[in-house]
């Protein structure tokens, strides 16, 4: 552990909220992290802990955000192991994505808890399956959400599938399906549609938001399909999501 030689413990406290997060924009660390510094502090500090090997990066083409998640180091000083946090560059940007759909639920109060994929897994044992992320909250009942963000399009064989175990869950009420392309949107809904009475279509949720990858993250007025008809998340949790 070298680093602990060359950097200032104040630093890898900085580090902290990648343990609940996974991966986050410069930004979002710095709010999360609620360093008081400048930016170009900040970009200092995350430049000595790439050094040190206790930080990995990538930056965003679509947004030029610069993301970063601990390295294998980062995740042995924080006692984490990589099964839970570790990251790989084949997934590492749909996790970043994940982390920003998370982090937007998570501010609003009807939401009492987001966890990620890693944190599901302890969270709730019995679950049929571990979506990308995971609402626990509570409007006029308790509920949970299960959400999967699509960026690339699955078969219809494997989508039929995932339907039918989220339709016969237990555990989840409702299931949320994200996506920035209007090909998958269609595909989904269609997918959806054609499996008729098979499903218990109160479940189903999809919404499509077309500068997700583009680093803009504020779901409430995208279009989203549901119970067989056009509307928006504000229009279903109503007051819930004024801010």
């Amino acid at each position: 552990m070298q680093y602990l030689e060359k950097i200032n413990p104040a630093y890898v406290d900085l580090l902290m909220p990648l343990k609940r997060w996974k991966i986050l924009d410069v930004k979002a660390l710095k709010e999360a992290a609620e360093y008081s510094g400048s930016f170009s502090g900040l970009y200092k500090i995350i430049a000595k802990l790439e050094k040190n090997l206790l930080l990995n990066s990538f930056t965003n083409s679509w947004s030029n955000e610069k993301f970063v998640y601990l390295s294998p180091t980062g995740l042995k000083a924080l006692g984490e192991n990589e099964g839970g946090l570790g990251i790989n560059r084949e997934t590492r940007f749909h996790d970043s994505i994940v982390s920003k759909v998370a982090r937007f639920f998570a501010r609003y109060s009807f939401v009492r808890e987001v966890y990620l994929d890693f944190q599901v897994k302890d969270a709730f044992p019995l679950l049929e399956r571990v979506p990308d992320c995971l609402l626990v909250g509570s409007l006029k009942s308790p509920f949970k959400m299960a959400i999967e963000v699509e960026l690339t399009q699955k078969s219809q064989e494997r989508l039929a599938q995932i339907y039918r175990t989220y339709s016969d869950s237990k555990v989840v009420n409702q299931i949320l399906y994200i996506t920035d392309k209007q090909s998958i949107f269609e595909a989904y809904k269609e997918y959806f549609n054609q499996k008729g009475g098979e499903l218990i279509k109160e479940k189903f949720l999809f919404l499509l938001s077309k500068d997700l990858s583009k680093g803009r993250c504020d779901l409430k007025n995208e279009p989203v399909y549901f119970k067989g008809s056009m509307t928006t998340l504000s229009e279903i949790f109503g007051g819930a999501m004024q801010r």
